[in-house]
């Protein structure tokens, strides 16, 4: 073996300066190709990286003088090749002449002589360090000095993917906290998945749904490569975060570990904001069902009062009438003792849903205002149409319900400086005076 030349020493120094410098994988990997190739006028010079599986390799660094397939990124399944059979030995090859090699592949058009070194630290193939040329024997005298190169770098090669580890770890500690606030800023359900996805898109190039409950177990079909990864809660799964794009570099390890870090860290707020929902959907259906009379299923006192205070404001500010109609079940105890408590609920249920479904405008208010008697709260409506109101749901209880109903109509423009119970307290007056007139009637005040 000849003793290493000047230019050989020169390059050995320069490659340990670099690997000492750079913490950086790839810049530091294309560095040493720089020098490799430029010092000694190699036509290509390639680092490139197994996968931990060893089922496939990426090309991490390359300079090249003449045109070549490869290119930095470029990878392809670890089969057969040079490389393929210095990946499964971790034996350096040699080849003064590739034809006559039969493992050969071409990746360099005209190539006729490669050198490929194993790049081992510890016992790991931690990168591979291949040369080829359109020369014969381009390399033959070059093995040594390309073990020794192999030898530096592996341990620089080791140290900076470990750095990259923990850059990356310390970037998704970061994304998650950072992620976690987002999350939790949203006040919406839909706020926050809507968030979630829109940070997700923001930082990497692929296109991400969320399907939440039983929808997110579908599958949806996408041309492109995808992934599902579910979202988990103490064992229970919220749906699944479905991601796609357009090239599978987008699902490197590093990605999918954040995806699946992702899916963790928005299942906690997914939950508590599911919870909230729920909640909230409770509350509504309560607060609407302590709006309502429990027999007769129309408004009760209580939702009276709030629209009466309402439309007396709204009328005092737009200065347009409101009008009131109280209604009382003619000679209903007498009913009820004969007829039985049932026959009586029975009675009362008919009587609002007739008066309920004979009003159409939104606005109009159909109340149980206290036992046998109701409210119709008619915003915007004068006495005359009121008057007209009156004597239609008096016929129509008329012919729907074994019962007749007395009508007392009062309206008034409201007033702020005035009180809304001058409105109701005419409309008692009006009902009294219908129903002494002989009932089944209606009375104005």
């Amino acid at each position: 073996m000849k003793p290493p030349s000047r230019v050989d020493l020169a390059v050995l120094n320069e490659i340990a300066r670099i690997a000492t410098q750079d913490l950086e994988l790839r810049p530091m990997l294309q560095r040493i190709t720089d020098t490799l190739a430029y010092t000694f006028d190699w036509e290509f010079v390639a680092l490139i990286s197994i996968s931990d599986d060893r089922q496939s390799f990426v090309c991490e660094a390359i300079t090249a003088s003449v045109p070549a397939e490869v290119y930095v990124g470029y990878g392809r399944p670890l089969g057969s090749g040079v490389v393929g059979e210095v990946a499964a030995t971790a034996k350096p090859l040699l080849l003064d002449d590739v034809r006559e090699h039969k493992n050969y592949i071409e990746t360099l058009p005209g190539g006729l002589s490669e050198l490929c070194v194993p790049v081992v630290h510890g016992s790991r193939l931690v990168a591979i360090l291949n040369l080829e040329s359109t020369r014969l024997a381009a390399f033959h005298d070059q093995l040594p000095l390309l073990l020794t190169v192999a030898d530096q770098i592996a341990p620089a090669i080791a140290n900076a993917r470990l750095y990259g580890e923990l850059k990356q770890r310390a970037s998704l500690m970061e994304m998650m906290s950072e992620l976690s606030r987002t999350a939790l800023e949203a006040i919406e359900f839909d706020q926050l998945i809507e968030r979630v996805v829109g940070y997700i898109r923001e930082r990497f190039p692929i296109d991400v749904t969320a399907m939440l409950g039983s929808a997110g177990a579908a599958e949806t079909k996408f041309d492109g490569p995808s992934l599902s990864v579910p979202i988990v809660h103490h064992g229970a799964t919220l749906g699944v975060l479905r991601f796609e794009a357009q090239s599978p570099d987008a699902f490197t390890p590093a990605n999918v570990l954040a995806f699946e870090a992702i899916a963790d860290q928005i299942a906690g707020a997914i939950n508590l904001a599911s919870i909230r929902r729920d909640l909230e959907q409770a509350n509504a259906h309560l607060q609407r069902l302590s709006m309502l009379d429990g027999l007769t299923g129309v408004a009760n006192r209580r939702r009276f009062d709030e629209a009466l205070d309402v439309e007396w404001r709204r009328g005092a500010r737009s200065r347009a009438p409101l009008s009131l109609l109280m209604i009382d079940i003619d000679v209903f105890k007498p009913y009820n003792d004969a007829h039985g408590h049932q026959a009586g609920d029975d009675v009362l249920c008919r009587v609002a849903a007739t008066l309920a479904e004979s009003l159409q405008r939104a606005g109009d208010l159909v109340a149980r205002y206290g036992g046998e008697e109701f409210a119709v709260l008619l915003p915007e409506t004068d006495a005359e149409h009121a008057r007209r109101v009156a004597e239609m749901l008096r016929e129509r209880v008329a012919g729907t319900a074994p019962v007749t109903i007395s009508v007392g109509v009062s309206t008034i423009t409201p007033d702020l400086g005035g009180a809304a119970f001058a409105l109701v307290s005419n409309a008692d007056r009006a009902l009294y005076e219908a129903k002494r007139a002989g009932r089944n009637r209606v009375m104005v005040c």
